[in-house]
């Protein structure tokens, strides 16, 4: 039995990676809180504030517990890099160990990722076929403006996979423009159909994107007008056979040859509207005369009702069903039909439309509560069927058929004929319809995690190195917060200016006695100097790393030694006087937090004026 790992699978993993990262308890908390109060208002419950508090509290309790949040971080750490670093619990430990700073990742520091794909002209794109791996289609494109911005749009048409030779484009009412109602274009000039999806701003880009994807809009996940719009409806009908020259006895119009159209499709079944007279009795009902460009050896065939189970196609994309067509002896020229419409007699009367007499496709529906698809046919100056259009796509699509209605005398000149059937398969689109749901369309396990490590940030030191990074799930602080941002060095206050002394660098130790000791075992306490900052005036603030080790006590009030290595005889001596005001320790609980990933790297040097962009990238 084979086993596939779906993208769904992948999706849903990136999925429940991304919501990981957002915090919402506090939120339910408040919004139940307001409710409560004015639930108290509204039905006199006379609850006290202390009342309303305890209750919030109780449901706060339970969220604590039940749905427990994550916190994410990620930290610098080492100011060496002694060894590559290998996924090890011993390098693990060592980068806990050694944090020198961290910033809080939130919701907004993280982005769902998907591939860039630059719209190219002459490639010949996959279009959605709901019964391929949509993950394995190139069906996706980008373009870029001038302002650095990229739209995203997706085939839903490739005209029976030919090549793409005109861009999509966001604007209305140009070659290859979508629909400002449906945000799906206008078959454009090449016969592609695109979905435009959403855009990427240039200022999101140059944050999250990286040489080959860019970041998902957040936090719409998209482009709200678009998902709004969307409809689960049919895509496409493909043609998957029909015989040639089926419609040769409908190839009304003159089927003009062109460079762009060398089987003459825009005008093989192009009519002009002749008159069009009112049913007296019923005013729905609307007898319209057509006339024909009759080409050599082509006649119209003169059998009653020969041409229903057409369509009567108008410009404005609308078609109307004909229901009766006579043509007039000797005429030659002239088909008069019969539609029921309510359109008005003056809506045909306009002499800007242009008329078509076009196949009519029968497609099924889902439920009675959808709109129906109603789709039509194209065809060639030979009369073959080439394409299937549509008039509307219809919605609520969970699975459709397609067939094709031929009128009586095509019907029987192919039954004459021992015609294999025409067969068509009805293309649906994804639940919620195209643009609804990018995540899942666009199969984005990819996710792009950052932050900024900035020498202008008060709790990031701008002095001296880093050679590690990680991002690190719920780590403790001493102090029971989750800081957004946290400096992790020890800093010991010493009297007086003692930079000649306290070198970046060099190791402040000091003899402690172990607790629990006889008074006689001691254990030497080692901090790494990393900043000494004389305030100008009073003091000398000394910054330490490293200060974790194989020593359990801390730095006690009295004497300390400077010394080039831990174990170096040479020292200088300092003084701390008061070690429970003069020694602050970091707040990260050495050791804490999960590590999802941590890399390594030459030692980067902090300095005020400079801003590290952290980028972890999580390819599912």
């Amino acid at each position: 039995m084979a086993k596939i790992i779906t993208e769904n699978f992948k999706v849903e993993t990136t999925n429940e990676l991304f919501n990981s990262f957002l915090s919402t308890n506090a939120t339910v908390g408040s919004n139940f809180a307001t409710s409560l109060a004015a639930y108290n208002t509204t039905s006199s419950l006379s609850l006290s504030s202390g009342n309303q508090t305890a209750i919030t509290g109780f449901v706060n309790t339970q969220l604590a517990s039940l749905k427990p949040e994550s916190d994410y971080y990620i930290m610098g750490s080492s100011v060496d890099k002694a060894n590559d670093i290998l996924n090890t619990q011993f390098e693990k430990r060592e980068f806990q160990r050694r944090v020198i700073f961290g910033n809080k990742v939130t919701d907004d520091d993280v982005r769902y990722m998907f591939m860039l794909n630059d719209w190219t002209s002459g490639t010949i794109y996959d279009d959605f076929d709901d019964t391929q791996d949509s993950s394995l289609l190139n069906m996706f494109v980008t373009i870029t403006n001038d302002e650095g911005n990229y739209y995203v749009y997706k085939c839903i048409s490739n005209s029976n996979a030919t090549a793409s030779t005109v861009a999509p484009s966001i604007n209305v009412g140009v070659d290859g423009g979508v629909s400002a109602s449906t945000y799906e274009t206008v078959t454009s000039s090449d016969g592609y159909v695109w979905k435009y999806m959403f855009s990427v701003t240039n200022s999101d880009a140059k944050v999250f994107a990286t040489t080959d994807s860019l970041p998902l809009p957040y936090p719409a996940y998209g482009d709200a007008a678009v998902k709004a719009a969307a409809k689960e409806d049919v895509s496409q009908v493909i043609i998957t056979n029909t015989p040639n020259s089926l419609f040769a006895s409908c190839t009304f119009g003159p089927g003009t040859v062109e460079e762009t159209d060398p089987t003459g499709i825009a005008s093989a079944s192009t009519v002009t509207l002749d008159s069009v007279v009112v049913d007296g009795t019923d005013t729905n009902k609307k007898s319209i005369r057509v006339k024909i460009s009759p080409k050599s050896g082509n006649f119209l065939a003169t059998a009653n009702n020969f041409y229903t189970n057409l369509y009567l196609w108008r410009s404005d994309g609308k078609v109307f069903d004909i229901l009766t067509s006579v043509v007039p002896s000797a005429s030659g020229v002239f088909i008069d039909v019969v539609i029921s419409t309510t359109e008005t007699k003056a809506s045909f009367d306009d002499g800007a439309k242009t008329y078509k007499l076009l196949p009519k496709i029968s497609v099924s529906r889902s439920v009675s509560t959808g709109i129906p698809c109603i789709a039509y046919g194209i065809i060639d100056r030979f009369g073959t069927l080439v394409n299937v259009e549509f008039q509307n796509k219809g919605t609520k699509y969970k699975h459709a058929t397609a067939t094709l209605l031929l009128p009586p005398g095509v019907a029987e000149a192919a039954s004459t004929a021992s015609l294999t059937p025409t067969s068509l398969r009805a293309v649906v689109s994804p639940k919620g319809g195209h643009g609804s749901n990018p995540i899942n369309e666009m199969s984005m396990s990819r996710l792009a995690v950052i932050t900024n490590f900035s020498g202008e940030d008060v709790l990031i030191p701008d002095s001296n190195n880093y050679t590690k990074v990680a991002l690190l799930k719920n780590p403790t602080f001493s102090d029971g917060t989750n800081p957004t941002q946290f400096d992790n060095r020890t800093v010991i206050t010493i009297a007086g200016n003692v930079t000649s002394t306290a070198v970046v660098g060099s190791y402040i130790t000091q003899s402690v006695t172990l607790s629990g000791g006889t008074g006689t075992e001691s254990e030497t306490v080692i901090g790494r100097i990393h900043e000494s900052v004389y305030d100008g005036s009073t003091n000398t603030l000394i910054y330490l790393v490293d200060y974790s080790g194989d020593f359990q006590n801390i730095y006690q009030t009295g004497d300390v030694y400077v010394r080039t290595t831990p174990t170096s005889s040479d020292a200088n001596v300092l003084s701390i006087n008061n070690a429970s005001n003069d020694v602050v320790y970091g707040k990260y609980s050495p050791y804490t937090g999960e590590i999802l990933h941590f890399v390594d790297f030459d030692p980067i040097e902090r300095q005020a004026d400079r801003k590290e962009k952290i980028k972890f990238i999580f390819d599912f």
